[in-house]
């Protein structure tokens, strides 16, 4: 009896991003979960400063806190836009690229969390580099990033959203004052108001402002991660609804939760500190929720299932997403919040929730196997295309 050769899966998490720690969590329970008899999982670890690592102690929690990648033993490693080497470059002893060290990579397993890493950036370089990765293509994961635009195109599609605005730093910088009397006379931006960065997730950098001086105060802050702010009402009395959805045919939507939050909306240490800051590895596992809360309406449940699976197709998603909604409670009307590429835990709980009910094990399994069979099809692509200029030219 042979032994099966294990996959090589480059598991990719950190990056220059205010979500860089989540990241870390994300990438930290996936390794945790992941099928090592059949998968060899190669951790990259990428700085704040744009550098890449790999080594064994990068599966270890503690090797974040004072990070040292000498007193660490990592190597330094890149990846070039180069199909023909089919993975990563080491770093020799003079800081050079050697061509001659490489480690060969079967597929990407992307545990990103915001800009550069979950907002089609690296995708980008993957698909240069000619490697299968988890998750969406680029032009999805960019809409997906931005607020606006992706609550642009599900509207237009009939997915309802709340009125919204945009402000841009570039504008603020030459105009301040002209901006907030632009937001004062929209009519549909009345007070109580939600601020958030255009293009990141994990509740960082968002307010609620009751009043001008506040939303003065709110894009100031807002400005500090983003170059756009995006400005709506708030809602009084809210319920938050989120769902995962997964590449299928046709994509399968998981139960739904209802996080609770702090204070009426969700924020970064709703999601990250509480309940997980003195605990072990838990990331967004660790938020206070209801999964499948049996006290919400059914038809309400199926709405957010069904508007996910039409917004999935929509943006061309792959992989795995979370879909986070509003229900006003006052009106019970619904509406579409944001949409999370990769979401934090990669949304493990959902599925394993579900019905059919998915450990996080297989869901990972399910993922790189997705990534690796479009590479394969996309292969196949291009000898059709190549075929196809042989009868025209014949």
């Amino acid at each position: 009896m042979t032994n099966k050769k294990r996959k090589k899966i480059a598991l990719l998490f950190g990056g220059n991003s205010a979500e860089h720690e989540i990241s870390i969590v994300t990438a930290l329970q996936a390794y945790q979960a992941v099928d090592h008899l059949e998968f060899e999982t190669i951790p990259v670890y990428i700085t704040q400063q744009g550098k890449w690592y790999t080594g064994d102690a990068l599966f270890k929690k503690a090797s974040y806190k004072a990070f040292d990648p000498d007193t660490l033993n990592l190597r330094r490693v890149t990846l070039l836009p180069e199909p023909e080497i089919q993975g990563l470059l080491i770093y020799g002893k003079n800081n050079k690229i050697d061509l001659n060290q490489k480690i060969e990579i079967d597929a990407c397993l992307l545990c990103f969390h915001g800009q550069q890493g979950e907002d089609g950036a690296m995708q980008g370089l993957l698909e240069l580099a000619d490697l299968p990765y988890t998750g969406s293509p680029i032009a999805a994961s960019a809409l997906a990033m931005n607020k606006s635009h992706c609550k642009a195109l599900l509207s237009h599609f009939g997915i309802p959203t709340l009125p919204w605005t945009v402000v841009r730093k570039k504008e603020a910088l030459v105009n301040f004052q002209n901006v907030i009397e632009t937001i004062l006379n929209n009519k549909e931006m009345s007070f109580p108001l939600f601020i958030k960065p255009t293009q990141l997730g994990s509740s960082i950098g968002i307010s609620k402002v009751l009043n001008e001086n506040e939303l003065r105060k709110s894009l100031a802050q807002v400005f500090v991660y983003d170059n756009e702010a995006i400005i709506e009402p708030c809602l009084t009395s809210v319920l938050e609804i989120n769902v995962s959805v997964l590449e299928g045919h046709p994509p399968l939507a998981s139960v739904v939760e209802t996080p609770i939050s702090s204070d009426g909306a969700l924020s970064y240490e709703d999601k990250y500190l509480r309940g997980g800051k003195n605990s072990d590895v838990q990331g967004m596992a660790s938020l206070q929720r209801i999964i499948d809360p049996k006290d919400l309406d059914e038809s309400i449940k199926k709405s957010v299932q069904n508007y996910a699976i039409k917004g999935f197709s929509i943006l061309g998603c792959l992989g795995l997403v979370r879909f986070d909604f509003m229900l006003d409670l006052n009106e019970n009307r619904l509406y579409f919040n944001e949409l999370n590429p990769i979401p934090g835990s990669l949304s493990f709980y959902l599925w394993e929730k579900s019905h059919p009910q998915k450990i996080y094990t297989d869901l990972l399994s399910d993922l790189i196997f997705m990534a690796i069979m479009r590479k394969k099809e996309n292969l196949s692509l291009k000898k059709n295309l190549d075929n196809l200029q042989k009868v025209i030219t014949a």
